[in-house]
């Protein structure tokens, strides 16, 4: 071979070799972005002298061009490409239960790709979320947590943890403890004092419905009542009180998806029964019907005794008597004796309630002391509640023979019959009477038109 032939050979083959470098290969797996390597070209050999000369052509032949297939997930990238990389950014604080927001963005920019996100537990990286990237590779993802945590989350490109193209930096998430928390009670409470569970929500959850429950002898929790959280997150829930129990209750969220309903602690409550007595000045506006200028004691001499006494119902009930001033430690001792003895009564309001009248008064059943008014049967004679020291109990219960011989109230006439014993009725023996004899007391049975209803001081 000549150095003629031997030249126009090997600028053929340089040719040839800057002209159709090899192809990027695609990784076969979908989730493993591969940079693609160039393929060598060996240098041709050295035509034999004996062989024909190759033949130079001005152009290269056109060689059909070829596009490599590529997984939507994971574009293949060329040498000279960045890094692959993932970003994640720092989750806000949360509350277990309430979603949890995780953004970030691939640096390749793609669009569809497949993101996953991943928390460190002690049995190893567990999957909670997934989505494709969408413009300029951005993500976003939520995952909501049962319970509070403090824990590292990562992103990664694929759907596989270990071996993935790449893993984001680690970021730690929160969700904080959301929970009732109810008020420790007082050692216990009195009947009718506004027994109330009170307590908030963390976080404050204006508006969430609240049930307070308390535990049954069978072990069953049982609906007392509801309310709504504030706009500060607390709440305020009675406690049924009018009767003396030691209950057990807790407070429950209601409205809410199963799992994320709350329950707080349980808290015991002790309520006692009492006759908790409270004295209070009587103005005029508080007597209108029963008291007027010239009645023998004014609105100044008089007190507002408010006390608890025992229904016919078996519960306790807040009563009101208006009494002279001088009477009120009389009665509370009275009153006092008569509570710790469940003696029933069925009605203790002030007759103006009733209109001053007597007889409505009677017959409602009430028990009343103050009511400057004429004896009832007699307009002549002015009544000794006019003093404020008289009273009647249990009126139909124990009904009286008026001075026109007219029993009162015609609803009582069944009790006249004394040899019947019902509740509500008094007796000698009965510890309402012997306490009122006991503070210096008539009473008006042993009058010869008996009044069973009357006592007053001798």
């Amino acid at each position: 071979m000549n150095l003629r032939t031997l030249g126009v050979a090997a600028v053929t083959a340089a040719l040839l070799t800057g002209l159709f470098p090899a192809a990027a290969q695609a990784d076969p797996s979908p989730s493993t972005p591969v940079a693609s390597t160039p393929t060598e070209t060996a240098t041709p050999p050295i035509t034999p002298a004996s062989e024909p000369p190759a033949t130079v052509t001005s152009t290269p032949p056109t060689m059909p061009t070829t596009t490599p297939t590529v997984a939507p997930s994971t574009p293949p990238r060329t040498a000279a490409a960045e890094p692959l990389s993932i970003l994640l950014d720092q989750p806000a604080t949360s509350w277990e239960d309430r979603p949890m927001t995780f953004t970030g963005k691939v640096s390749s920019g793609a669009v569809g790709w497949y993101i996953s996100l991943w928390q460190a537990l002690p049995s190893g990286w567990t999957l909670r979320s997934s989505t494709k990237t969408t413009t300029g590779g951005a993500y976003r993802m939520t995952y909501t947590p049962t319970t509070p945590i403090h824990t590292t989350f990562r992103a990664v490109i694929g759907p596989k943890f270990y071996g993935a193209p790449a893993i984001s930096p680690a970021r730690i998430g929160t969700a904080q403890d959301r929970k009732i928390v109810l008020n420790a009670p007082s050692p216990s409470y009195i009947t009718l004092t506004g027994v109330a569970a009170y307590g908030h929500t963390t976080p404050a959850e204006p508006g969430l419905e609240v049930v307070l429950q308390d535990l049954l002898g069978n072990g069953t929790w049982r609906w007392l009542t509801s309310t709504k959280v504030d706009a500060n997150g607390y709440f305020h829930l009675p406690i049924p009180d009018n009767f003396p129990h030691t209950r057990t209750v807790r407070v429950v969220s209601r409205g809410v998806a199963a799992t994320a309903v709350e329950v707080s602690a349980s808290a015991r409550f002790v309520i006692k029964a009492a006759l908790n007595p409270k004295v209070f000045a009587v103005a005029a506006s508080m007597v209108p019907k029963t008291y007027r200028s010239g009645c023998p004691v004014a609105p100044s001499s008089l007190r507002l005794l408010i006390l608890n006494y025992w229904g016919f119902d078996g519960l306790v009930h807040k009563g009101e008597l208006i009494l002279r001033d001088a009477a009120v430690q009389k009665m509370i001792s009275v009153w006092s004796a008569s509570f710790n003895a469940h003696f029933p009564i069925r009605r203790m309001q002030r007759v103006d309630v009733f209109g001053g009248n007597d007889v409505t008064s009677m017959a409602a059943d009430n028990t009343s002391a103050f009511n400057c008014r004429q004896v009832t049967g007699d307009p002549y004679s002015l009544s000794p509640h006019s003093y404020g020291f008289a009273i009647d109990i249990n009126t139909v219960e124990n009904p009286y023979l008026a001075a026109n011989n007219v029993w009162y109230p015609s609803n009582g006439l069944s009790y006249r019959n004394r040899s019947a014993v019902r509740p509500g009725m008094l007796f000698s023996s009965s510890t309402t009477t012997r306490s009122l004899i006991g503070q210096g007391y008539f009473w008006g049975a042993n009058w010869s038109k008996p009044d069973y209803q009357h006592f007053e001081p001798k």
